[in-house]
C-alpha cells in the first residue's frame, strides 16, 4: 500500500506600513492535505481544503483517502490591538514534494482574515487551497510530502 502525507510549512512576510511592530506567528493548525493513495496518475487529480474547514473534498478516481486534511489556522500576534488589515496574500513558494518522484502542485490558494487585529493585538488567519497530481502517468513513491506556502500580511 501506498500512503503520500502533504504538509505545508507556512511562511508568513508581513508589510508594515508607518507602525513600529514586533509581531510573531503562531501555528494553530497546519495546512495539511492529509493522507491519501495515489491510485491514478493518469490525469490530474485533485483533494481540495475549504478555507473555512472541516471539509474538503477529492477526486475518488485518483486517491483513496487514508487520513482526512485540515485547513491552516495561524495567528499572527504582538500587533496593536484594532490594527487594520489591508490584505492578505497565499502564494506557493515550493510544491509538496518527497525525496523522488512527481510533485503535488499547491494552486487555487485562499484565506480568510479579519477586518483588523482583536483587542489582544491577534489576527487569526484560515488557509485552504488544492492539491493536484501532476498528470503524467509516473507513480508516487510511498513517501511525506512537504512544501511551503508564502503568507503575506499587509496593514
Amino acid at each position: 500500500m501506498i500512503r503520500h502525507i502533504m504538509r505545508v510549512l507556512a511562511v508568513f512576510a508581513l508589510v508594515l506600513t508607518g507602525q513600529d511592530a514586533h509581531a510573531g506567528i503562531t501555528t494553530i493548525q497546519a495546512l495539511s492535505f492529509g493522507g491519501f493513495i495515489v491510485k491514478n496518475n493518469n490525469a490530474v487529480h485533485s483533494i481540495n481544503v475549504n478555507v473555512s474547514g472541516p471539509g474538503y473534498t477529492y477526486d475518488s478516481a485518483g486517491f483513496i483517502e487514508i487520513t482526512p486534511p485540515q485547513h491552516g489556522i495561524y495567528d499572527l500576534d504582538g500587533m496593536t490591538p484594532s490594527t487594520a488589515i489591508t490584505s492578505v496574500t497565499v502564494t506557493q513558494t515550493s510544491p509538496l514534494a518527497g525525496a523522488s518522484g512527481p510533485n503535488f502542485q499547491m494552486t487555487a490558494l485562499q484565506e480568510s482574515h479579519p477586518a483588523t487585529t482583536d483587542v489582544s493585538g491577534v489576527a487569526r488567519i484560515h488557509v485552504g487551497g488544492t492539491a493536484q497530481t501532476s498528470g503524467t502517468g509516473t507513480p508516487y513513491a510511498d513517501q511525506t510530502f512537504t512544501g511551503t506556502l508564502q503568507i503575506q500580511v499587509n496593514f
